[in-house]
């Protein structure tokens, strides 16, 4: 039996300063972790380019048909091959892991930390403090999950991205291919890593922080019997998607943000927030005025609110 309201203290919730761009207040560290994924990366590629220029070559003319057919025959002996690809895979291996893993700890404690700051501001039922959260076992646990499986997805994207380019050296000297373009087309493929690198960046402490304070209000709902549903505010930036800022100023539940983001690529490079509101027994939000806040504060866009948005508590 869910417990009465406490009538003391129904104060909105605090919302993020930038909270049209930002909502999730986590730009700066994610650019901070793009930028040293990067740079770790621009390190192998100037490295392997340097391999691969020193590479003895020599250019081999052929008649067929009557055309001139140019190749390139790679001086290359198969154990060297092999220990330059041996080299690529072990200098992958020593990408800046353990510091995106440990970016991706910090955003869920953040996560944590506001939605504790935010629970206490809507209700004095919530009197917990973040040491406490943060120290308690539950969180302990999702955290080690968290970590091993950040790590995980950070060994299969260096393991693909040294496949990926072991392929296209590999193929270059077995075919003979021109130098000039086995260069353009080694820098193509390490940029398609950048990006990805970049994108694993974003969705990951992105995610943590969205699920952090998500858990967090979870928890409240079932020891506490609060009734709380979720302001979903959209990050209006250029190349947000229009069914995610569609959702702006909906108020929605549990079930519905985490099959949101279990649904194809939803969860891939989002910067929405979600964050608790107190609802009334009939499922009303106690605070209607934060939800216009957020509506009015959206630039005009073409989206239609989803279907079946609304929050699924009453």
């Amino acid at each position: 039996m869910r417990r009465a309201i406490n009538a003391r203290r129904n104060g909105e919730p605090p919302l993020p300063r930038n909270f049209t761009k930002n909502p999730i207040g986590q730009v700066t560290r994610i650019k901070r972790e793009q930028r040293r994924m990067r740079g770790a990366l621009r390190d192998v590629q100037a490295w392997m380019l340097e391999e691969f220029d020193r590479i003895p070559r020599s250019e081999i003319s052929a008649n067929a048909a009557g055309f001139v057919i140019n190749r390139y025959e790679y001086l290359i002996s198969l154990p060297e091959l092999d220990r330059i690809i041996g080299e690529l895979a072990r200098r992958l291996g020593d990408l800046p892991d353990d510091l995106l893993v440990e970016a991706t700890v910090a955003a869920y404690r953040q996560g944590t930390g506001d939605e504790v700051v935010n629970l206490s501001a809507i209700t004095s039922d919530y009197t917990r403090e973040v040491s406490q959260v943060i120290q308690s076992d539950p969180w302990q646990r999702r955290v080690a999950l968290m970590r091993s499986r950040v790590f995980e997805e950070l060994r299969g994207f260096e393991g693909d991205t040294a496949t990926d380019l072991a392929r296209v050296l590999s193929q270059a000297v077995e075919n003979g291919q021109n130098p000039m373009a086995v260069r353009s087309k080694l820098q193509e493929r390490f940029g398609v890593s950048r990006s990805r690198a970049e994108r694993i960046a974003r969705t990951e402490i992105g995610q943590a922080y969205r699920r952090a304070r998500l858990d967090e209000d979870a928890d409240a709902n079932e020891r506490l019997g609060i009734k709380t549903g979720l302001l979903w505010i959209s990050a209006f930036a250029p190349n947000s998607r229009q069914s995610h800022m569609a959702l702006n100023g909906e108020i929605v539940d549990q079930d519905f943000v985490r099959d949101f983001y279990a649904d194809g690529g939803n969860a891939i490079n989002c910067m929405c927030g979600q964050t608790s509101v107190l609802l009334d027994d009939d499922g009303n939000v106690v605070t209607p005025g934060v939800v216009e806040r957020v509506k009015r504060a959206a630039p005009a866009t073409e989206g239609e609110p989803i279907a079946n948005a609304k929050c699924g508590c009453a």
